[in-house]
């Protein structure tokens, strides 16, 4: 069975999963957010969320998953719950390797749109590689 885990808690730990997964080069920030799934019996972690940069319209979502479990609807809901609603954002910002199908397939079967790619941004094992941009705005969300 799948927990869902957002205390405060969690922070450094998911913190910890999620950044090389999701290619993340900063540090934490007092401001991010994180959502946890594990596992119960286990408590191993089966993915992550990492909602951050928040400026009143838009926040960015980092996923990490290890799990296929993870992207069941209710778990979906909660993603764009604390965005649309919580959060009172208009629009969500997600990035991804460009041409990386399993994650750009994720992204727009929960309704994100392939925006563009930006060229150079992600570093991953140590090089620089594009990025495709994706974007979905509170209105076309049929989540919430």
């Amino acid at each position: 069975m799948i927990e869902v885990r957002v205390d405060a808690e969690i922070r450094e730990r998911a913190y910890d999963y999620i950044a090389p997964r999701a290619h993340i080069l900063r540090e934490a920030e007092e401001t991010d957010r994180f959502i946890l799934f594990v596992e119960t019996e286990t408590d191993e972690i089966l993915g992550c969320l990492l909602f951050s940069d928040y400026d009143g319209h838009n926040i960015f979502v980092h996923l990490a998953i290890d799990d296929p479990r993870v992207c069941q609807r209710r778990n979906i809901k909660l993603m764009f719950d604390y965005a649309f609603n919580q959060c009172k954002c208009s629009r969500m910002t997600a990035m991804c390797v460009n041409g990386y199908e399993r994650n750009e397939r994720l992204l727009a079967g929960v309704g994100f749109v392939k925006e563009g790619v930006v060229r150079k941004t992600m570093k991953v094992n140590g090089k620089w590689i594009d990025a495709a941009l994706y974007g979905i705005l509170k209105e076309e969300c049929r989540w919430v």
